[in-house]
């Protein structure tokens, strides 16, 4: 009690040593927060991978040579080696206690054709054509058909001047014959007698001649839908409906149908709509106004796309808007010449009053969209397109994760091109019926069934809301099951241990003979669990450096108040105090400074913290889903403010170790003699 009544009086003394306590709790300020930060980081991170696929464990073949992931990057999906049988796994990992789900998955990327203006306006007319014949239906044919044949006499001029230009490049006999016959009289006067064969004519040879569209990626999962939806709770259905069991078919991400199937001039206006409401001004902001220029400019192309009824709509809306009649495109163009002032009626009205006239999207729920693996060139799996959906608070359109679809395990399956066990049994029985060598075939003979469009020349042209059916639109549950599964997530009860559980798994696994592996959200997580890794090297870092930066401070501090200090520890020395008495009250005097000045800092950096965003701060779309949602919400206990304080006080601790033994190790004699200098 002594030496501590000791220390203090030293402190309050000595103001100097104030220096060592201020710099502790400085140090403890900045690194509290950052603490529960990265904390929040870490646990917003993996809600909202096991929220949204990931689930709290991951099974899978322990014969793979790679880990599962739940988003495939550039490199593609990893390889995964299948189930040896699926539904046993799943019957086994149910058992286990603390299992709440289990959602067969399957990770991969595709290629989807999105069609150019023209075939477009051939999908329109082919839905008409194929109307129940009437008045109202030869009328309206008649309509688009003049807007189409006037649509076909600029792609043949646009030809011609390609030709007159480019003299080496012509394009191949047939298609010229073909440019020819759609030039005719006669060909428009068979059109209205017969317009599904013509329509044949036109998207097999002159399409293309339009343009080629554009292949995108596709990031999808294969599961089962609706297992799916009700096993992850940040599911979120927007538009359409889930697939009825046993239906093929894709959900698509809601930010890949927005950025790569709406038209551009409207995403861009959603794109304004964001920046301006979050305080930018189209006035100051240049990147803000090239947006809006290049609304303008694609206008020509927005009208090459519109049907002579649409734009004859879209005219008459814009007429009612501005309040004065004019041409479709100086009309769009005045409208779409947005300024600061009118921008958010211009907004509400392009959506209200237009949208309804505009190809607001290439593809809707009920359409067809075309699969292609990226590498089996070849496979083609149509889907029907269910509906659309996203993973609530996790990014908006703009998020990675909402750009993943969803596609039953079957399809799946056929895109990746696996067999299923029918499909095996198959292979093997012609194998031996023709006496062949199974170990001999290539992996590409009957190993990969490939499925194929009954009109490859024409696939590239055919618009993707016309796309197909080769296969059923049905599967039974065997089907879905038995064929080939690559992985499941496994989703935990409130409560449950992930380490108790995979212990259990495995020791399961074992037992029954079963070649499975587990893994955590984290390695399923791939880059995005890097981040969270990536955070907390970077406080490691910080708090490396922070702590080096108060050992050098507080040691040269306290080393030379030692200095000064040498007539008093004579004085200590002289009275009768031990050399490890004067060792230990210079050590405790540091350890008060620290453990004061962590306590202090620790303290300041929470309420800080708390003050700034303790309610809960907005967090921007780019950053949802690596801090769990919407609102930031940062954990902060009383373990982070003890794990600083103690950090910090061990630093101050070590600092003064050296002054401490330096100080004490002075002579009665030498130091008396010092004083009275």
């Amino acid at each position: 009690m002594t030496l501590l009544l000791l220390t203090l009086q030293g402190i309050l003394a000595r103001r100097r040593s104030w220096w060592v306590g201020l710099l502790a709790a400085g140090a403890a300020a900045l690194l509290t927060p950052g603490l529960a930060l990265v904390e929040s980081i870490h646990d917003g991170t993996r809600r909202s991978l096991i929220e949204s696929g990931a689930g709290h464990l991951h099974v899978y073949h322990s014969g793979s040579p790679q880990t599962p992931v739940l988003l495939t990057g550039p490199a593609g999906a990893p390889e995964l080696v299948p189930f040896d049988d699926y539904p046993a796994t799943e019957a086994l990992v149910r058992e286990v206690e603390g299992v709440q789900e289990v959602v067969p998955l399957e990770a991969g990327t595709a290629t989807v054709f999105r069609g150019n203006y023209l075939d477009e306006k051939l999908a329109v007319v082919r839905a008409v054509a194929r109307e129940p014949a009437s008045p109202e239906r030869e009328a309206r044919l008649g309509r688009l058909a003049a807007d189409l044949r006037r649509t076909m006499e600029r792609v043949v001029q646009d030809e011609r001047r390609r030709e007159e230009a480019f003299t080496g490049e012509g394009i191949v006999a047939e298609d010229r014959l073909a440019l020819e016959e759609v030039s005719s009289e006669a060909f428009w006067t068979r059109f209205t007698a017969e317009p599904l064969p013509a329509l044949e004519l036109i998207e097999n040879r002159v399409a293309k001649l339009a343009g080629e569209g554009e292949s995108l990626p596709l990031d999808y999962l294969g599961t089962e839908p609706v297992r799916f939806a009700r096993a992850f709770p940040r599911f979120e259905l927007v538009s359409g409906q889930l697939p009825p069991p046993g239906s093929r078919g894709v959900l698509l991400g809601q930010a890949a149908y927005e950025q790569n199937f709406k038209l551009p001039i409207a995403l861009r206006m959603d794109e304004l709509r964001r920046e301006l409401s979050r305080g930018g001004q189209l006035a100051g902001d240049e990147r803000l106004r090239t947006l809006v220029e290049r609304n303008l400019a694609e206008l020509p192309d927005l009208l090459a796309r519109l049907d002579v009824e649409r734009s004859s709509a879209l005219q008459a809306a814009l007429a009612r808007v501005l309040g004065h009649p004019g041409e479709l495109e100086p009309l769009l163009r005045e409208f779409l010449s947005v300024e600061d002032g009118n921008f958010e009626s211009r907004y509400g009205l392009f959506y209200s009053e237009l949208a309804p006239h505009l190809p607001l999207y290439r593809v809707r729920p009920g359409d067809t969209l075309t699969l292609r693996n990226r590498v089996l060139t070849a496979a083609s799996v149509p889907v029907r397109i269910w509906g659309t959906f996203r993973f609530s608070g996790l990014g908006g359109d703009s998020s990675q994760v909402n750009a993943t679809s969803l596609v039953d395990l079957v399809s799946a399956r056929l895109l990746a091109g696996r067999q299923t066990q029918e499909q095996a049994r198959e292979s093997q029985e012609l194998i031996e019926a023709f006496g062949m060598d199974r170990e001999k075939l290539s992996e590409g003979g009957f190993s990969r069934p490939v499925i194929v469009d009954p009109e490859p020349e024409a696939a590239e042209a055919v618009p993707v809301p016309t796309s197909k059916e080769v296969l059923p639109e049905t599967f039974t549950e065997g089907e879905l099951l038995g064929g080939s599964v690559l992985q499941a997530a496994i989703l935990l009860r409130p409560g449950a241990s992930p380490e108790l559980v995979s212990e259990r798994i495995r020791q399961l696994a074992g037992e029954r003979k079963q070649t499975l592996a587990i893994t955590g959200w984290q390695d399923v997580g791939g880059a995005f669990s890097g981040v969270v890794e990536m955070s907390q090297v970077v406080l490691l870092v910080l708090a490396g450096l922070l702590g080096f930066f108060v050992l050098l401070v507080s040691a040269g501090t306290l080393l030379l108040m030692a200095k000064e200090r040498v007539g008093e520890v004579g004085t200590q020395r002289a009275i009768g105090m031990q050399r490890r008495e004067v060792f230990l009250g210079m050590l405790l005097e540091g350890l008060v400074l620290g453990g004061l000045g962590g306590v202090l800092g620790s303290a300041l950096g929470a309420g800080l913290l708390m003050a700034v965003v303790g309610g809960g701060m907005p967090v921007g779309d780019e950053l949802q889903f690596f801090l769990g949602g919407a609102v930031l919400r940062p954990h902060l206990g009383v373990g982070h403010g003890l794990t600083v304080t103690l950090g910090v006080l061990a630093v101050v601790t070590v600092a003064a170790l050296v002054p401490a033994w330096r100080g004490s190790a002075v002579e009665p004699v030498v130091a008396m003699r010092r004083r009275e200098d």
